[in-house]
């Protein structure tokens, strides 16, 4: 992963205020977009996501919460939108 393609996560999410950093994996899909990213919140790492046929997901099968986790891949979409 090449930290040099990092972009800043800011996201407003059910009251709370998410700062960290989204790394984009090197590999690239069909689609244009990397296939998965790393995503950490302050300095902690909150998880791998990739995006699957059911949405957003950690691809290490962590127990991060669905819904920011949902809210963190919309994120991401739209920065590449």
């Amino acid at each position: 992963m090449d930290n040099d393609k990092s972009f800043p996560l800011s996201l407003d999410f059910e009251g709370r205020h998410y700062n960290g950093t989204i790394t984009p994996s090197d590999e690239i899909s069909k689609t244009g977009m990397p296939v998965f990213f790393r995503v950490t919140i302050g300095d902690q790492l909150f998880a791998y996501l990739c995006c699957g046929d059911h949405g957003w997901l950690d691809r290490n099968g962590g127990n991060q919460p669905h819904d920011l986790t949902q809210a963190i891949g919309t994120y991401i979409a739209d920065y590449y939108e």
